[in-house]
């Protein structure tokens, strides 16, 4: 880099500094503003357009781009197949009723299970596969939507299907920005979108999710676009480093000596397997036939010598797991994630970085239940009540939905930090259950018959043998010890006199 000051300048004009950087003259310098004035002098500057515009000019090369690598990049599907499987679970996100009507909390439970069990038109997909699978469209497409049909079933839509064919627009606006309607294109019998036969569907009768990075935008492109180009480069670079394991297993020694090319051709002979139209050039064609026993004899100057086989690229693996921490973070994934391996992290560093990817998972389940599940639910409330399967009721809608908790990393270590936060106080046992993806209610249910059940076997034993056996251990619970050290419901045992203490 050189400087180069400017002649004097006249009067009344500030001196300005030129900056020589590879040849190239301009400003470059931290601040800000000035930064950003040289980025447009040289033509790097960004295109100023609303989110709306921005989506109408990139989200369809991005899903295309989007599609293919989960069709053949394993590393970008397995990305997305481990965030979904986090995010939904497999169990889905279950409802729980929570009106102050437990009888018809239950019947509405029974009727969303049997609901759930084939919801989308196909009859294809259960609820929790139409959640998996509108979770992985978000996380692939960008935007996802499913129309709501008069017989009470969901046909689900692909982020292509959502346009009228005018820049990719599908999304038809009021004045105020309010969504009126969705324009639905079918899939003609070649597989590509008709536009043209798009279909006005009222935003009423529509499922739309989507996350826009922008006030202004409406639709969203895939949350790992920013991660496109460095994939791209790690398939670069496992190709340049399959290739280089390829060349090398070709090469068996090396032989170095004055005049090497021509008395090479000289020693090799015609390879018969390839003929000349195959491949150019005479070297080619030709091929060297080495015995075992082959004995090197060189002139003064001459070496010979046998390829290493050791790595090409001795910090590949090292690389290869850099670049795949990068591609994870617009997802919060951990490279422990993406590479499935464990191995190098301890309980502290698991738990570290699972609690920042599931900042990440929990903003997709809270998008998935407010704008799927929570809207379903109600529609189904409303057609259960026309059809008379419900009598009405003024908290018709209160409800909970469990989402896949946070998974228990070292399960006698979870358990305990539970157990202590519920001894001080500091938890409840709902939250505890529900970190296991369980309602206190259910699990309080069967407890209570269990507790009862075990009871009754208890005394069982002791009518027929006389023998009083604690009822506990029929109920998978630990024998409790009182104060005194004795477990609890036996009589206590004699002391000695001079063992008494007056405490």
């Amino acid at each position: 880099m050189t400087e180069e000051k400017s002649k004097p300048a006249r009067a009344g004009r500030q001196r300005k500094r030129t900056v020589k950087v590879d040849g190239s003259s301009g400003y470059y310098t931290s601040y800000g503003y000035r930064s950003a004035r040289v980025a447009s002098k040289e033509g790097r500057s960004p295109v100023k357009a609303s989110g709306k515009r921005h989506m109408e000019y990139d989200r369809v090369r991005l899903v295309a781009q989007s599609r293919q690598f989960m069709r053949d990049n394993a590393i970008y599907s397995g990305m997305i197949r481990t965030a979904v499987n986090y995010i939904i679970g497999e169990n889905g996100m279950t409802l729980q009723a929570r009106t102050d009507d437990k009888d018809w909390n239950s019947i509405v439970e029974e009727n969303w299970r049997e609901y759930q069990k084939s919801p989308e038109i196909r009859g294809l997909l259960s609820g929790v596969q139409v959640q998996s699978t509108l979770c992985r469209e978000l996380l692939v497409a960008g935007d996802a939507g499913a129309i709501k049909l008069k017989n009470g079933k969901l046909q689900l839509i692909e982020a292509e299907q959502i346009t009228s064919g005018r820049n990719s627009k599908g999304i038809n606006l009021k004045k105020s920005g309010e969504i009126s309607s969705f324009s639905v294109a079918p899939y003609n019998a070649a597989g590509f979108i008709q536009a043209t036969k798009a279909e006005t569907i009222a935003a009423a009768n529509f499922f739309y999710l989507s996350d826009p990075d922008r006030p202004s935008g409406t639709r969203s492109v895939p949350p790992l676009q920013a991660s496109f180009a460095m994939l791209h480069r790690i398939n670069d670079v496992c190709d340049a480093e399959a290739i280089a394991w390829q060349m090398l297993a070709r090469f068996a020694i090396s032989i170095n000596r004055s005049n090497a090319a021509n008395q090479a051709y000289v020693e090799s002979i015609a390879d018969p397997e390839k003929a000349g139209s195959d491949t150019s050039g005479d070297i080619a064609t030709r091929v060297h036939q080495l015995d075992y026993a082959l004995i090197f004899q060189g002139e003064e100057g001459e070496e010979i010598k046998g390829i290493e086989r050791n790595i090409p690229a001795k910090t590949f693996g090292e690389t290869l797991r850099d670049f795949l921490r990068l591609c994870g973070l617009p997802l919060g994934l951990p490279l422990e994630l993406i590479y499935l391996d464990w191995t190098k992290s301890n309980y502290s560093q698991s738990r570290a970085v699972l609690e920042h990817a599931y900042l990440t998972f929990t903003n997709w389940q809270k998008l998935i239940i407010n704008r799927f599940l929570v809207p379903d639910y109600e529609r189904k409330i409303r057609q259960w009540i026309r059809e008379g399967k419900l009598k009405n009721n003024k908290q018709k809608f209160k409800a909970e939905w469990l989402a896949k908790a946070f998974p228990w990393i070292d399960q006698l270590k979870e358990a305990q930090a539970w157990g202590t936060k519920l001894d001080r106080g500091l938890t409840t046992q709902a939250r505890a259950l529900k970190s296991l993806g369980q309602d206190r209610e259910e699990v309080m249910i069967a407890r209570e018959a269990e507790v009862r059940d075990a009871i009754a076997r208890a005394r069982k034993i002791e009518e027929e043998t006389g023998e009083k056996v604690p009822w506990r251990i029929f109920a998978g619970l630990k024998e409790q010890k009182t104060d005194l050290g004795r477990p609890a419901g036996s009589a206590p045992a004699m002391v000695p006199a001079d063992k008494e203490t007056t405490e």
